[in-house]
C-alpha cells in the first residue's frame, strides 16, 4: 500500500476522535439519570401561589398505581399518568393541568420522585435558606433544584432583602443577582447554604429581569 493510503486512514481516525471525546456525555444520557416516577413508587408534589387554605389539601406524597401508572390529584377531573416522567417534567405538566382546568391562575409545583427508599433519602438531604426570606428553613433537595425555585419555596426575599444573593458551598461563598435570569437558574447541590442579606440603602430594584 503506498504511502498516501496511510496518511488517509490516520487523519481519518482523527478526526474520528475529535468528534467522539472520550467521557462525553449526551443529554438524553444526562436526563436518563434522574430519578423517574415508578410504578408502586411515590411521587411527592408541594404548591405555592395558591389559596393557603388549599396546600393542606394538596401538598403531599402520591402512590404511583402498579396498574397503570397514574396517580390521581385533588380537584383534577381524572387520574394524571406519571411514569416514567422527572421531577421537573412532573412540575411543569402538573401545574400546566391545574391551569387549564382553571383552578389556580398561577402556581408554583415542586415535585420529587422516585420509591419510598429513594423519597426518603432525598428529603434528609437539604437546602439552608436563611436571611431576609418570608420563611427561614431547610428546603428538600431534588435534582435540579434552581436558586429561585429554592428562593420561592421559602416565600421569596422580602421587601427588606438583597438582591445580591450568597450560595455557600463546601466553604466556598458565591454571590447572584436575583434580577439575572441566568443567575436564577444556577442549580443547587445537597448541602447548598443560601443567605439573602439586608438590601442596601442605595440598592436598586430592576423593573425586568436582566440577562
Amino acid at each position: 500500500m503506498n504511502k498516501n493510503f496511510w496518511v488517509v486512514i490516520l487523519n481519518f481516525a482523527v478526526a474520528l476522535m475529535l468528534a467522539l471525546p472520550l467521557g462525553a456525555q449526551s443529554e438524553d444520557e444526562v436526563v436518563q439519570a434522574e430519578p423517574r416516577a415508578r410504578r408502586g413508587g411515590v411521587i411527592r408534589l408541594v404548591f405555592r401561589n395558591i389559596p393557603a387554605e388549599d396546600k393542606p389539601n394538596v401538598d403531599g406524597e402520591y402512590q404511583v398505581s402498579n396498574d397503570d401508572g397514574t396517580v390521581m390529584l385533588p380537584y383534577l377531573a381524572s387520574r394524571v399518568r406519571v411514569v416514567g416522567k422527572t421531577a421537573r417534567q412532573l412540575s411543569d405538566m402538573v401545574r400546566q393541568l391545574y391551569i387549564d382546568q382553571q383552578i389556580y391562575s398561577r402556581p408554583i409545583v415542586m415535585a420529587i420522585v422516585g420509591n419510598d427508599d429513594e423519597t426518603a433519602a432525598l428529603m434528609q438531604r437539604r437546602i439552608t435558606v436563611t436571611g431576609y426570606v418570608a420563611q427561614k428553613r431547610p428546603v428538600a433537595y431534588r435534582p435540579g433544584i434552581t436558586l429561585i425555585q429554592a428562593l420561592m419555596e421559602c416565600g421569596d426575599i422580602t421587601q427588606f432583602g438583597s438582591r445580591h444573593i450568597q450560595v455557600t458551598r463546601r466553604g466556598v461563598t458565591r454571590t447572584y443577582d436575583y434580577f439575572s435570569a441566568k443567575d436564577r437558574a444556577i442549580q443547587l447541590r445537597p448541602d447548598d447554604e443560601i443567605f439573602v442579606p439586608e438590601r442596601g440603602a442605595w440598592e436598586s430594584r430592576p423593573s425586568r429581569l436582566l440577562p
